[in-house]
């Protein structure tokens, strides 16, 4: 009996991991499309390209990429 438990409890185990690494999935997925990683993106890239260059704060970056959005001739979703 205690084999069967065993054997159900890592079962469960797994079943959750599963699901905790398929909404890990799903996380990262909508902060791509909805733009959540960008800052983090252009930090790294600055890091790895430009070490002597200061990233600007997340929120002037967020108020620039706005303002990019509204001006390019590409942005409009209509």
């Amino acid at each position: 009996m205690t084999g069967s438990l065993d054997r159900r409890e890592l079962r469960a185990r797994g079943y959750a991991r599963s699901v905790w690494s398929a909404l890990g999935r799903v996380i990262w997925y909508v902060k791509e499309v909805v733009g959540e990683n960008d800052y983090e993106r252009y930090v790294n890239h600055l890091r790895r390209h430009h070490p002597q260059t200061r990233p600007v704060s997340r929120k002037v970056f967020e108020r620039d990429k706005i303002q990019r959005l509204g001006t390019g001739p590409n942005t409009r979703c209509c």
